[in-house]
Formats: C-alpha cells, structure tokens, sequence
C-alpha cells in the first residue's frame, strides 16, 4: 500500500469540524468531571482524563503514518510494544482488569465515571490526531 506524501497544509470541512465538536466535548466532559467527583480528588480525575489524551494521541499517530519511511518506522515501534503488551504486562494485569470490571466496582460512586473519563478523552484525542494526520498535508 503506498502512502502518498503530503506536502502542504491543507484545512477542510472534515479538520474544522472534529476540531469544534473535541472542543465542545472535552469542555463539557472536563466540566462534568468537576461537578460530579464528590471526593475532591479532583487532580486524579483530571490526571485521568490527561492520560485518555496522551494514550489516543500515541494510539492516533501509530494508525495514520504520514507516509511509507513514517509506516515503517511506527511498525517497528508498534511491534516492540506490542510484544511487551501481549507478554509480560497482560499477565501482571488479569488481576487487575478482573477486578476493576466486576459491576460492584465499576459502578461505584467514583471510578466507573473516571473509567469513561478516560475511554472518552482517549476517543477523542485519537479522533483528532487521526482526522489531523489523514486529512491534512503538513509542510515538510
């Protein structure tokens, strides 16, 4: 599959509008945050919601290279974390992911809302950075 090489910026209908509709989202996600941690840990919620964005941001720019050196490079990186994911860290977090899904848990007061924090901030940081990767052209 070629990727072909982008060369300039190039703003569209497509850009415009995931920009508007992550903004409105986010605002309304981080107020929501605010009004409903009842246990004024405020800084692990928001902490959360940043570790959504940072994870979607990774995960974005690894399912759009740029072009065909870009893919290359992101495959070999992609497979080095992969191989650690799937091996050694799985096995450490069964525990954990079994735990943290059982329903009395994850519909507690607090950590079923952080849980969605997280899963949405990291939706939408991955929508953005994939909108911005596919359907921009970026000076090189």
């Amino acid at each position: 599959m070629s990727i072909k090489k982008k060369t300039r910026i190039d703003f569209n209908f497509k850009v415009l509008s995931t920009i508007i509709f992550a903004v409105i989202f986010a605002t309304l996600l981080l107020w929501l945050a605010y009004k409903v941690t009842s246990d004024g840990q405020y800084y692990l919620t928001y902490i959360l919601c940043i570790s959504g964005c940072i994870l979607g941001w990774l995960i974005g720019i690894v399912t759009t290279p740029y072009d065909d050196d870009d893919a290359k490079k992101i495959g070999n990186f992609s497979k080095m974390i992969g191989t650690f994911l799937s091996g050694y860290l799985l096995s450490k977090f069964d525990g954990i992911i079994s735990k943290m899904l059982n329903p009395d848990t994850f519909f507690s007061s607090t950590f079923g809302l952080r849980f969605l924090l997280f899963v949405s901030f990291f939706v939408i940081s991955w929508i953005v950075v994939f909108v911005f990767r596919l359907y921009t052209n970026v000076e090189e």
